[in-house]
């Protein structure tokens, strides 16, 4: 006989979320990198997430020797890589507003109150980087936000 009460447990459960970045993806796909930084960073040796995750940023920034980019911008990128790869169904614009509104591990979501997490994703979203990072696109909203912190308490617990 079927167990009806198990069926219907299993079509609520909720799709698992996906992960929109891997280890072992292109360094390219990774948050804030776009195909002319990978090119540089490629000349150095470092062609996927894994390597770039594993480097260090001081290091990096002396070698790439662009005013541009410094350790702490490095270290950034890290974080939002990292942060897409922790928090399945996060995306690299919204791990760039995280880490811009300075919450850049799964830990410091996955710990967060929702509202307050909203309200400094929101703070740094109105601000001229975040504004930056949005390009004319409309800030998470407080169920979004919610969700990242739901996600990375599941994968914090898993």
């Amino acid at each position: 006989p079927r167990n009806l009460g198990e069926e219907a447990q299993q079509r609520a459960a909720p799709e698992p979320r996906k992960s929109y970045l891997a280890k072992s993806d292109d360094l390219e796909a990774a948050p804030s990198i776009g195909p002319k930084m990978a090119e540089l960073f490629a000349d150095l040796g470092i062609k996927t997430v894994a390597d770039f995750l594993g480097q260090d940023p001081h290091d990096m920034a002396e070698i790439l020797d662009d005013g541009r980019i410094d350790a702490e911008m490095l270290t950034d990128w890290q974080d939002q890589a990292q942060l897409v790869i922790d928090v399945p169904g996060l995306r690299g614009t919204h791990a760039q507003l995280l880490v811009g509104a300075g919450y850049r591990t799964a830990d410091a979501i996955a710990d967060a109150d929702p509202v307050d997490l909203s309200a400094d994703v929101l703070t740094f979203a109105s601000s001229s980087d975040g504004k930056r990072i949005l390009r004319d696109g409309n800030p998470p909203d407080l169920e979004k936000i919610k969700s990242w912190v739901d996600s990375a308490r599941e994968a914090m617990a898993a």
